[in-house]
Order: C-alpha cells, then sequence, then structure tokens
C-alpha cells in the first residue's frame, strides 16, 4: 500500500515537472519570441500530447532518448494516421522543445533531438487555387442566400429578428469573401480586424500578421469598398462591448476561423464547388491570379505580409488551370492555330528571363 502510494506520488511530481517545463518554454515564445498567439496554442497542444505519450509510456522527460523520439513518430503515422506535413509540424514544435531544454533550462548535457535528426520528407503539393469562374460562381451564391433573407424578412409577418440576422450574417460573409480574395488576407488576419484598425482617410486597414508584424491593406478596391463601409454602419447598430468587426450572430461574439469555415463549406456545396475549398485557398487565389495578370511579384509579396519575395515565388508562381489549358489549346502539335514567329520569339525571351531569375 505505501509502495502504491509512493509510486503515485513520483507519477504526479512527473507530471507537475514536466507541465512546469512546458509552460516556461511556452511563455518563452509568447514573451520573448514573439510568436502568434495560434502558433503558441498549437505548440502547446503539440508538446501536451507528446509528454502524454512518453508518461504513458513511463518514461521521464529528463530521461528521453532517440530511440523514444522514434516511437513516437511510428506512433503518429501507424496509430494516429497522421499525414508526412502534421508530423513534420510536430516535429518542429519538439525540436524547439528539447532545444530549450537543452540550451536554456540544461536539462540535458546533450540534446535527444540532434540537428540533423529527424529530417521528416513532405510530399511536395502545389498550393490550392481558385479559378475565377469559381470566384463569381461563390460571391453569387452568397448574394443569393442574402436575397432570400430580405424576401423573407419582406413576406414574414410579427417579428423579423431572425431574418434581419440572416441578412447581417449574409453582408458579412459576403464582406470576409471578398476581403480575403481581393487583399491575400489570412482568415485569422481578417477575423482580427477592429474598428480602430481602420483609417477612413487613407482607406486602409492595419493588419496584424504572423510574428506580430503590421502592414497596411487598402479597401478602395471595386466590388469592396461599400458593401465594407454599409458592413461597418450596420455593425455600429449593434453596440457591442467589443471592437472586432466580424461576429457571430448567436452570441455577437468576435467569430472564429473554424465558424467561418463552417459557414464557407455550406456555400461552397450550394455552388457545387470542390470542398476542399478553405480561406486559404482564396488567399493564393488572391496571388495566383495577381502574378498572372502581371502584378509586381514584390508588391503581391508585400500584400500577402510574407518576410521576402522567395517566398511569394515559390508558392505562387505556378500557373492555373485556365492559363495551362490555354497553352494546350493553343500550342499543342496538334493545334491548327498559327502562330507568328515574332510572338514565339517574344515568348522564348520572356521564358529565358524568368530561368535567369530563379536558376
Amino acid at each position: 500500500m505505501s509502495f502504491e502510494r509512493y509510486g503515485k506520488r513520483q507519477t504526479l511530481w512527473q507530471v507537475w515537472t514536466m507541465n512546469k517545463y512546458l509552460e516556461r518554454f511556452i511563455d518563452s515564445l509568447d514573451v520573448e519570441q514573439g510568436y502568434a498567439l495560434n502558433t503558441v496554442k498549437t505548440y502547446r497542444w503539440i508538446l501536451k500530447d507528446f509528454l502524454e505519450f512518453i508518461d504513458g509510456k513511463k518514461i521521464r522527460l529528463k530521461k528521453l532518448k532517440r530511440e523514444t523520439i522514434l516511437k513516437y513518430i511510428l506512433y503518429l503515422r501507424e496509430e494516429r494516421k497522421n499525414g508526412s506535413r502534421t508530423i513534420r509540424l510536430k516535429l518542429y514544435a519538439l525540436r524547439s522543445f528539447l532545444k530549450h531544454l537543452t540550451e536554456d533550462v540544461r536539462l540535458y548535457s546533450r540534446n535527444p533531438m540532434a540537428p540533423g535528426d529527424f529530417k521528416y520528407k513532405v510530399e511536395k503539393k502545389e498550393a490550392e487555387s481558385m479559378s475565377e469562374a469559381q470566384i463569381e460562381s461563390l460571391i453569387d451564391t452568397i448574394e443569393s442566400e442574402k436575397q432570400k433573407a430580405e424576401d423573407s424578412l419582406v413576406t414574414t409577418g410579427g417579428k423579423k429578428t431572425l431574418w434581419e440576422k440572416k441578412v447581417f450574417a449574409a453582408d458579412r460573409d459576403m464582406v470576409i469573401v471578398k476581403l480575403l480574395i481581393s487583399t491575400g488576407l489570412r482568415i485569422s488576419e481578417a477575423l482580427g480586424i477592429r474598428l480602430k484598425d481602420i483609417d477612413f482617410v487613407d482607406r486602409s486597414i492595419q493588419i496584424l500578421g504572423k510574428g506580430k508584424k503590421y502592414r497596411l491593406v487598402f479597401y478602395d478596391l471595386d466590388e469592396v469598398e461599400d458593401g465594407f463601409l454599409e458592413y461597418i454602419e450596420e455593425w455600429k447598430k449593434l453596440r457591442l462591448k467589443h471592437e472586432y468587426l466580424f461576429v457571430s450572430i448567436k452570441n455577437y461574439a468576435r467569430m472564429t476561423s473554424r465558424g467561418f469555415q463552417l459557414l464557407l463549406n455550406k456555400y461552397v456545396e450550394k455552388a457545387r464547388l470542390r470542398r476542399s475549398i478553405t480561406p486559404h485557398t482564396m488567399r493564393h487565389a488572391y496571388a495566383t491570379i495577381s502574378i498572372e495578370k502581371g502584378a509586381n511579384i514584390k508588391a503581391v509579396s508585400q500584400i500577402l505580409g510574407h518576410s521576402n519575395c522567395e517566398i511569394t515565388i515559390d508558392l505562387y508562381t505556378h500557373l492555373s488551370n485556365e492559363h495551362l489549358r490555354a497553352v494546350m489549346q493553343k500550342c499543342n502539335p496538334l493545334s491548327k492555330e498559327v502562330i507568328s514567329i515574332e510572338e514565339r520569339i517574344e515568348g522564348r525571351k520572356k521564358h529565358l528571363a524568368y530561368f535567369g531569375r530563379t536558376g
């Protein structure tokens, strides 16, 4: 009995110690290194899961070895069925944590996860985008839902609160979708917009991006400005205690990324578009279509909030399906279309210039 009580006390002490190390690391990410709130939350969740894994194997954090990390990877892949990108993210978080424990806490004389260990390969996948036709279809669907809500508001007798909320929600969804597509904002950035972030003279919005870096985007754009300003006027009538513009109609709290994705799924299904469309797909669409239309890559990079142009070039200089279709139709060996010598020479010059830039 006394032995069991002692063993239980030891286990509780180990768990307390591991959590103490974890929270100290999380504090350093948040306060000292200025990581984004979502990144901090993700790291905490990942590392808590890892600590529970080794606790289940009755392995003390101080006694952690390379073999245990290998077992963890196998567990993620074979039992959890995690994809390669998810596993790589978890290893990245674990690598940072163990580096902290080695260099700052001095828990290890030698890091159990050496720099060259576990370079987990990820299948290269092109960023998904949307065509201009798909964008138009999505916007038409939201407009149609708004029209239905407005019609019901007019024809319904008695209390109209529900339909007033639905009209407000449709306006909100349209503004968010148009902002994402026309500015390339991340969904977390869009949902983080507050009234005080808007400069109504400059017609710009101050955005808090990754790494707690600020940048400006402009809302005086075709198809965006009027709806955006009208929505703000309706939002002001709610007289909320917070300044976040995009709110849930259930409790008027700040809308979550998950909440918006669920709404987007419904619109996507009604528009008969592929189910894989996400807010990030719209960000990709902004970048891909802008670059195809001839936008300066440095400008696009700055608008997207990338730390350098290389990230933008690597992610977004692939061609859209529409462009590829046009090339196949025009340039395939069976095509009857005549391409002039001048056009061929100009095309070859552009190709050589592109390869000269990208190596």
